[in-house]
């Protein structure tokens, strides 16, 4: 049985690849993994057949892993689609979207980072007004307009 599978994860001598099609077939994950564990350049593979993941440490790339395990019959890695995108990046577009707004908003005035900038300070004279001079959110959110001034501002 070849399965189809998604990379999950991956950096250089990692990879994670997910077969749902599999998911629970615990003799199929364990000759994929005494398979795999016979290429030499292939150090550690751990499987789970209840999550269908396969975690491979490697000392080559990724792409070659890829390969031998398509070669062997063991896996075929599904095309990424254009939603496989990380969250992190699909996060950092949102902003990036949002700043442009501000900026355009403000007439170059201000961007996200300032107004944030403002409103955590704001944020902690409101608490200090209110006499909350023990509760951490106003430090807190001094600190942290602080890091932000730090590291976005003065660039």
């Amino acid at each position: 049985m070849i399965g189809e599978g998604i990379v999950s994860h991956q950096t250089q001598g990692r990879l994670r690849i997910k077969i749902l099609e599999a998911k629970g077939d615990a003799e199929y994950f364990a000759e994929l993994k005494k398979t795999l564990a016979d290429n030499p350049k292939i150090s550690t593979v751990e499987v789970n057949p209840i999550t269908a993941s396969v975690l491979i440490l490697h000392n080559t790339s990724n792409e070659e892993i890829l390969t031998y395990a398509a070669e062997q019959g063991l896996v075929k890695i599904a095309a990424p689609t254009k939603n496989s995108e990380n969250v992190s990046t699909k996060i950092a577009e949102v902003f990036k979207t949002v700043n442009k707004g501000a900026v355009t908003a403000t007439g170059g005035g201000l961007d996200l980072p300032r107004i944030s900038f403002l409103t955590l300070v704001g944020f902690g004279l409101y608490q200090l007004s209110r006499g909350n001079f023990v509760v951490p959110p106003w430090y807190t959110a001094f600190w942290y307009a602080h890091g932000m001034f730090t590291k976005y501002l003065t660039k």
